[in-house]
C-alpha cells in the first residue's frame, strides 16, 4: 500500500516539471514574437503640412470705434429783409470763399431810401454850413462890438444853438444814410464762412422770409469725429493720439487723424467721455455725415516677432502653434501680445525664434512629435 502511494507521488512531481517546461517555452516563445513584432513595425508616416515662416515687423494695440464725420463750422444762411428773390448765383455742392454773394433780392426799395438819405445828407450839410457861417459872423461882432455891444447876447446864443442844431441835423443824417446803406447790403445774401453749399432752400420768386434759413453752408476741410467712450478707458486715451478712418462708401481709402481734445468730465447719465478727433484728408473732401470705422492706435511695439494668426490653434485657455523641427511637430504655447488683422505678437516667453516655421495649415491632424512633411508653396 505504501508503495503505491509513493508511485503516485512521484508521477505527480513530473508532471507538474513538464507543465512548468512547457509554460516557460510558450513565455519565452511570445516575448521573442513580440520583440519581432516591434522591431519590424514601421515608423508612422509623415503628415503634409503647409508652413510659414515668421516675421520681425511693428504691431500696434488698437480700439475699434464707429462715428459720423462732422463739421464744426456749419452755417445757415438767413435774410434778413422780406424781399422777393431775384436771382441765386449758387447750387447744392459749390464751393464758395468768404463773402461771396449766393443770391441777390430785389433792392429797388432799398436803393430808393439811399438816394433819399444822400438827399436829406446834403441838405442837412448845407444847412450846416450855412449856420456855421452865420455864427462865425455874429461872433466876429461880439468880439468887436465894443462896450456898447452891435449884437446882444440873446442873439448870439441863439445863433450858436442853431449851429449845434445844424451840426446833431447832420449827424442824424448820416446815420440815416448808413442804415439805408445797410438796408441795400442786405439784399445780397452773402456766405459768412469759406465751404460748401451743403443746403440751397430758395428759388427766384419766393419771398425772403426773416429768419428762415436760405442757405446751409458747410466748412469740410475741418472734419472731425466725436466718440463717446466708456470712463475706464480716459487711462489710454490721450491727446495726439494717431487714428485711421475708413468708410464703406470709399472703400480702399483711409484717412489719417489724431485726438484733438478729451472733455474733461464724464456724463454722469451714460459714464463716457467726449472724445474730439480731427481728420487729416488732404486735398479730398469727405461729405459731412458718413458713417467711419475708427481705428485708434493706443500702443506701438516695433521690431517685435510675428506669428500667422492661421497657425494658432485655440484650446480652452490655451493658444499654441505647432513648430516644424528636425522634420517632426514642436507644440509651442502662445503668449499674445499685440496683433493686427493676420498677425499676432509672440510676446516675451514664446519659445520661438526667427529661424522657427510654424505649420498653418494641417493642425488639426497633428500632434506633439509627429513627423511632418512640408508642402511645397
Amino acid at each position: 500500500m505504501t508503495s503505491d502511494k509513493t508511485t503516485l507521488l512521484l508521477l505527480s512531481l513530473l508532471f507538474s516539471l513538464s507543465c512548468s517546461r512547457v509554460a516557460d517555452q510558450d513565455d519565452a516563445t511570445a516575448e521573442s514574437s513580440a520583440e519581432e513584432v516591434e522591431e519590424f513595425t514601421p515608423e508612422k508616416e509623415a503628415v503634409l503640412v503647409r508652413a510659414s515662416n515668421l516675421t520681425l515687423g511693428t504691431v500696434s494695440k488698437v480700439l475699434e470705434s464707429t462715428a459720423n464725420v462732422m463739421s464744426m463750422d456749419v452755417v445757415d444762411l438767413m435774410p434778413e429783409r422780406a424781399e422777393p428773390v431775384i436771382e441765386v448765383l449758387v447750387e447744392e455742392g459749390d464751393l464758395v470763399s468768404a463773402g461771396q454773394v449766393l443770391a441777390r433780392l430785389r433792392d429797388a426799395n432799398a436803393k430808393l431810401a439811399v438816394a433819399e438819405a444822400d438827399v436829406r445828407l446834403m441838405e442837412t450839410q448845407q444847412a450846416m454850413d450855412q449856420a456855421q457861417r452865420e455864427f462865425e459872423r455874429d461872433q466876429k461882432l461880439m468880439e468887436s462890438g465894443g462896450p456898447t455891444g452891435v449884437l446882444s447876447d440873446r442873439v448870439f446864443e441863439t445863433s450858436r444853438q442853431t449851429r449845434d442844431a445844424s451840426k446833431t441835423a447832420h449827424q442824424t443824417a448820416i446815420v440815416a444814410r448808413d442804415k439805408a446803406m445797410l438796408d441795400l447790403a442786405q439784399c445780397d445774401l452773402i456766405s459768412p464762412i469759406s465751404g460748401t453749399i451743403s443746403v440751397r432752400d430758395i428759388s427766384v420768386g419766393d419771398m425772403a422770409t426773416v429768419g428762415a434759413r436760405a442757405f446751409e453752408i458747410t466748412d469740410q476741410t475741418n472734419p472731425k469725429v466725436v466718440l463717446y467712450r466708456p470712463q475706464r478707458e480716459l487711462m489710454v486715451l490721450k491727446v495726439g493720439q494717431r487714428l485711421t478712418a475708413t468708410s464703406d462708401a470709399f472703400p480702399g481709402y483711409a484717412v489719417e487723424g489724431y485726438i484733438e481734445r478729451i472733455a474733461p468730465t464724464v456724463d454722469l447719465a451714460t459714464g463716457t467721455v467726449k472724445v474730439t478727433a480731427a481728420l487729416e484728408p488732404g486735398d479730398r473732401l469727405i461729405p459731412i455725415g458718413v458713417l467711419a470705422k475708427l481705428v485708434l492706435i493706443l500702443d506701438t511695439h516695433e521690431n517685435v516677432l510675428l506669428i500667422p494668426k492661421k497657425a494658432l490653434v485655440h484650446e480652452g485657455n490655451q493658444v499654441y502653434c505647432y513648430a516644424v523641427r528636425d522634420g517632426h511637430a514642436v507644440r509651442i504655447d502662445i503668449i499674445e501680445g499685440f496683433e493686427n488683422e493676420d498677425m499676432v505678437e509672440a510676446a516675451e516667453g514664446t519659445d520661438l525664434t526667427m529661424d522657427d516655421v510654424v505649420v498653418v495649415v494641417g493642425s488639426d491632424r497633428i500632434g506633439e512629435g509627429d513627423p511632418v512633411e512640408l508642402a511645397d508653396e
